[in-house]
Order: structure tokens, then sequence, then C-alpha cells
């Protein structure tokens, strides 16, 4: 036998058993082309925004409610009826983790008072954020609220 002939035999062979360890070590779905993670935004901070609807439902007019979170991570705002505060973070993945809240203790109407309780509640639970065409969504287990930046 020619030595040339042996060689690409042996090439050959190599070539094959590469192969064939390849293909045992895909794993199935490898062909699927997966999306990129999608990109962390960064929760604008010292900024403030001003309640538009919860649940899809605007509020009452007039009413004012807003959130801010400065760059101590500290949230403040008005509830319509109070004032508030508390430690707010944004952490991965879109979360707001809210700490105990401070409130002032003044009596309104009662759809008054339900938009504050609403408001907090849905800062409760972990819930996500977005910047959706220039809104601050905020969307968790106890309700949705989309505010507007304020000037």
């Amino acid at each position: 036998m020619n030595n040339n002939f042996l060689r690409a035999a042996v090439a050959l062979f190599a070539a094959t058993c590469a192969t064939f360890a390849l293909a045992q070590m895909r794993q199935p779905g490898d062909d699927v082309i997966k999306p990129l993670p999608p990109q962390q935004k960064n929760f604008p901070l010292d900024q403030t925004w001003s309640l538009r609807d919860i649940n899809d439902k605007p509020i009452p007019a007039g009413l004012d409610a807003s959130l801010k979170i400065d760059g101590n991570l500290r949230g403040s705002g008005y509830t319509g009826c109070n004032s508030w505060s508390a430690t707010l973070y944004p952490v991965k993945d879109q979360h707001l983790l809210l700490g105990p809240y401070a409130l002032t203790k003044k009596q309104c109407a009662k759809d008054i008072m339900a938009v504050e309780f609403s408001f907090l509640s849905a800062l409760t639970g972990s819930p996500t954020w977005d910047l959706v065409n220039g809104d601050l969504v905020i969307k968790g287990p106890k309700g949705t609220l989309r505010l507007a930046r304020s000037l």
C-alpha cells in the first residue's frame, strides 16, 4: 500500500470521527436562532412623574399624584391626599423594591383615598417598570400605573 493512500485514509477516518463526535455533542435546539436578552434600562432617577391612570382608568380630573426616585434611591411623592416617602430600589430585570413607606395622615374624600390606596399598593410586590412612549409604566401583582414626566 502506498503512503499517500494510507495518509488520506487516516485523515478521512479522523475527519469522520470528529464529525460524529460533534454530532453527538449537539443539543436539541442548537440550530434554532435564539433572540438576544433584552437590554437593561436605567431607571430615570431624579425625575418627577405624575400619575395619569391606574389599571387603564384615568384618575379624577384635578387630582395630582406623583412619584420620584432620587439618586439616593429615596422614593417620594404625593398620593392626591398625602405625601409619602420610602426607600425605592430599581433592581435587576427592571423591577422595583419598595421598603416601608412613611405617609402623612390627612383624610380626604373616598374616591381620592381609593386612588391613594391603589397607587401605593401598585408599588408593592416587586412590580416591573418600563418607559413606553415617554411614559413610566409600573406593572405588578397589585395593579398597573401609568405616569407622565412632570416639568
